[in-house]
């Protein structure tokens, strides 16, 4: 009952950051939730095959920083969000619009 529980905890987070998130001119793509050996917990929108490297990221970030540090990676209009929380790592993609 536990899992079942995170399952719908990580699902809601997801729905929530994607249906509220709120900024000018920029849209959420996908979002990305892995633990902290990459392995995927949920996911919308974005391919499996980069959770690996976002958990890296996320772990060796926090080698630079205090935890929980905070990684973005950007290129053009586009941005990768990363932060850990806890035992999991979440992943945000996001895109500027043009007016």
């Amino acid at each position: 009952m536990h899992d079942n529980n995170m399952v719908e905890a990580i699902d809601s987070f997801i729905h929530k950051a994607t249906a509220e998130f709120k900024a000018p001119n920029m849209n959420i793509n996908g979002v990305l939730v892995t633990d902290k050996n990459g392995l995927v917990l949920a996911n919308e929108d974005v391919k499996n095959d980069c959770s690996g490297p976002i958990a890296l990221l996320s772990d060796m970030a926090s080698t630079l920083f205090e935890r929980p540090a905070i990684v973005c990676l950007e290129n053009g209009d586009q941005k990768l969000i990363i932060r850990e929380a806890g035992k999991t790592v979440f992943s945000i993609y996001t895109e500027t619009t043009r007016r």
